[in-house]
């Protein structure tokens, strides 16, 4: 299925900026993955990055979204650092595996020394206590986040999972057999061809007690989906499996969403019996709204012109059908959807 020329060059700069991971403030050098410190503490946040982020990008501890976040929430914060004295500071406790309280190990999981010893993160804990001891005090005012800066990040697999459901008009019961009343609370069947993409944590499937599809799971899992009861984390990044599962995902899901009986998500305006000869008026109304539901703002008219002549219609040679989910599948991979 063709994607319009604007579609593919905005993909590739959201592409960019999703790599990008921890370098949120600096641009990567030599067009490469690594990034330019811009200070000591900024080396410190990027060397941690990799164990860290995939926990503390998002949420109510977003240590890593920005050198603003990781000196106002952990670098100059007591709780965490305490300047000059590594060994009772909080920080290294948790690397090390030592710290106190119900979560002794940070990252969870596996050991960090583990995780430098495979190559994985390259920071060592000598090296953050040695950036404890010599760590400069604080300004007097620590820089406060500024409200009008850009800011971009890719959807966590469970925002995909839970977003096109609700975009779609899909429920649990369009993707698994509900035949039996006890279904939930028993090994649950897939019903073939859906590509079924399902957290293996969330239940049904937790701890892939009920998953009779393994695949489900590993789709999830591709997305950049993390596991707590197997202490995986979140992958921030946006690599080829995500690129391929959301590809296959967002075909499937769309065939389920157009197919499915007295499902107005996909096809609000039209039936598939309107083509762009018999009902031109329909056809655009639809394809207008659709961008609107899915993307979140209506397209400009260059923007609608083109996802009309260079999808829908090549593909309305074949079927309506067809048309539609190709539409509604290059609304899904657009930098829009993707991205928050």
């Amino acid at each position: 299925m063709r994607t319009p020329r604007s579609m593919l060059k905005a993909a590739a700069l959201a592409t960019l900026v999703l790599t990008a991971g921890a370098c949120t403030e600096t641009p990567p050098t030599n067009g490469g993955d690594n990034c330019a410190p811009s200070s000591r503490n900024d080396e410190i946040r990027l060397g941690l990055a990799p164990a860290c982020e995939g926990c503390h990008l998002t949420g109510n501890k977003p240590f890593f979204a920005s050198l603003t976040a990781f000196e106002n929430g952990l670098a100059y914060d007591e709780r965490y650092v305490k300047r000059g004295d590594p060994d009772n500071s909080p920080l290294i406790q948790l690397l090390e595996g030592t710290a106190p309280g119900s979560y002794p190990q940070m990252p969870p999981g596996q050991p960090y020394d583990e995780l430098v010893a495979s190559g994985r993160v390259k920071l060592t804990i000598e090296q953050v206590k040695a950036w404890i001891r010599e760590l400069p005090p604080p300004p007097e005012r620590l820089e406060s986040p500024d409200p009008e800066a850009f800011s971009v990040r890719r959807l966590s697999a469970e925002e995909m999972v839970v977003s096109l459901m609700e975009q779609l008009g899909l429920t649990l019961e369009d993707f698994v057999s509900t035949s039996d009343p006890n279904w939930r609370n028993k090994e649950y069947v897939v019903n073939g061809g859906k590509l079924f993409v399902w957290p293996g944590d969330w239940a049904p499937g937790i701890s892939r007690q009920y998953v009779s599809d393994s695949r489900s799971v590993e789709r999830f899992d591709a997305l950049g989906g993390g596991n707590s009861l197997v202490y995986r984390k979140r992958d921030v990044s946006f690599g080829p499996s995500a690129a391929q599962t959301l590809v296959q995902m967002s075909q499937a899901w769309c065939a389920r969403a157009v197919d499915k009986k007295g499902n107005t998500a996909v096809l609000r305006y039209v039936t598939l019996a309107d083509t762009s000869s018999k009902n031109p008026d329909a056809v655009q109304k639809n394809l207008r709204t659709l961008y609107l539901r899915m993307l979140g703002q209506p397209p400009s008219e260059a923007e609608a012109k083109e996802l009309y002549e260079r999808v829908y219609v090549p593909l309305e040679a074949q079927s309506t059908r067809i048309a539609w989910i190709g539409v509604c599948a290059s609304l899904i991979r657009h930098p829009l959807w993707i991205t928050y």
